[in-house]
């Protein structure tokens, strides 16, 4: 796993790349120890922006102060949000991601675990869009939209889409797929690529459908 460290001073991210590395995983950063806060790799000749290139799984936030606010060394965090990174947050009394924290910890010995399960976590946000898209596709064609659900999960900057679909739905398959696959490409432009499959209800592994399937979004 590749793993994006920033946090509050830099002696806060020394140690937790020390405990990941430990645990078997490779570390890269926005500023090489004894460099300045600004300007980050991204902006050096010679260096390059470590959210680009290599996938970065996860982003972890060494906070060894409790301020309200970012300091110079985070702004990676905010980097790797953008691009939908799941974002791990050591030492959590009080910061400044609450809403976008996949997991918090507060003890350097639960970082490798969190930051495993935070690379295979839900993305909800594109889980919620995914369905929605769906949902809204049925609707239109006047099939009860009930049973549609998607899950999706990151491998390797690669979003896994598995889409349930009700049986009513099996000639809008393909409908439904592009443009699942055109919403999440538009939510996730840095995904790496996205791979959908479909999972039907039991009626339609029995054959069952419907005329009304046919209808036109």
């Amino acid at each position: 796993m590749r793993v994006l460290v920033v946090g509050t001073v830099p002696s806060a991210i020394r140690r937790a790349e020390a405990v990941l590395r430990d645990g078997g995983h490779e570390t890269v950063r926005c500023h090489e120890p004894g460099d300045a806060s600004f300007p980050c790799a991204g902006l050096l000749e010679g260096r390059h922006c470590p959210l680009e290139g290599a996938v970065v799984d996860v982003v972890v936030d060494a906070r060894s102060h409790p301020w309200p606010r970012p300091s110079r060394f985070e702004d990676g965090a905010t980097c790797a949000l953008r691009r939908h990174v799941p974002l791990v947050v050591l030492g959590t009394a009080l910061q400044p991601f609450e809403p976008w924290v996949n997991r918090g910890i507060d003890d350097e010995a639960d970082l490798v675990t969190a930051c495993e399960c935070a690379a295979s976590a839900p993305q909800r946000r594109h889980e919620h869009v995914a369905t929605k898209t769906a949902g809204n596709l049925l609707a239109r064609a006047r099939i009860d939209a009930t049973d549609v659900r998607a899950t999706v999960r990151r491998e390797r900057g690669v979003l896994k889409v598995d889409l349930m679909l009700p049986a009513k739905a099996a000639r809008l398959e393909s409908t439904a797929v592009a443009k699942v696959l055109s919403t999440l490409r538009e939510l996730d432009p840095y995904a790496t690529g996205i791979d959908v499959s479909v999972t039907w209800t039991a009626a339609r592994s029995r054959g069952v459908e419907d005329s009304d399937g046919e209808g036109t979004p």
